[in-house]
């Protein structure tokens, strides 16, 4: 089966993605490294939707990546594909919320089995600390959304909320954020947004929440698998 690559080239990296599979994509310092390891990614991607009961397409026989677009980043922000101006349709929607929703609740219950005094300990190669991980993603829950609006994202008193707290807001968000995507009307599905000289659309922005949430998820993974070797 083919799958459409959107390549972006990032000053330090770059970065494959595919609008028909949410939350897939492969990252290197070349291009023709990121491009190298596309169909693995698409391998592991496919391999984590069966593992969790996520169904988005068929069965697939073999994995042949086809680079469709690619765009240089300007620095800062990321580029607007072509294929982010079409219109996600009810099903693609659904499949990018279902991907997010399930990277979502694997992070709620990788952290609820690690022993709180962890929450806030940096990993001995550095990086964030779980809590940090948490209350950026609860965060991004409303910076995601408000990229389909013409308002700011809204400033969330974050700081005094205990990792408990923190994971109940991200369901809470998540759950306010599946009814505004699912309620799009078919012109906010194809109207482009501005934000910080950055092009937004429904497509984008479903393709970037659902990458976002599985980037962070291993991320966590990593951390926990550190502590588990320096017990």
């Amino acid at each position: 089966m083919q799958f459409h690559a959107l390549l972006e080239e990032w000053p330090n990296e770059s970065m494959v993605f595919f609008q028909k599979l949410p939350g897939c994509f492969s990252s290197a310092p070349t291009t023709e490294d990121a491009l190298r390891a596309a169909p693995g990614a698409v391998e592991t991607y496919l391999r984590w939707l069966k593992k969790n009961n996520v169904v988005i397409l068929e069965e697939v026989d073999a994995i042949e990546v086809v680079l469709s677009e690619r765009l240089r980043s300007s620095g800062i922000n990321g580029p607007l594909f072509q294929a982010d101006r079409d219109a996600p349709d009810d099903l693609a929607i659904d499949n990018a919320l279902n991907v997010a929703a399930t990277a979502r609740a694997l992070v709620i219950e990788m952290v609820a089995n690690v022993p709180e005094h962890l929450y806030e300990q940096q990993p001995a190669s550095g990086g964030w600390s779980l809590t940090r991980h948490l209350r950026h993603i609860m965060e991004c829950e409303d910076w995601y959304i408000s990229r389909l609006t013409d308002q700011p994202a809204p400033e969330l008193p974050t700081a005094t909320l205990t990792t408990d707290e923190i994971c109940m807001r991200i369901f809470e968000r998540a759950m306010d954020s599946e009814i505004f995507l699912r309620d799009l009307t078919p012109e906010q599905r194809t109207r482009v947004w501005l934000h910080d000289d950055e092009s937004w659309t429904a497509a984008k922005t479903l393709r970037r929440m659902a990458q976002h949430l599985r980037e962070h998820y291993a991320y966590m993974e990593e951390t926990i698998q550190q502590f588990a070797v320096n017990k």
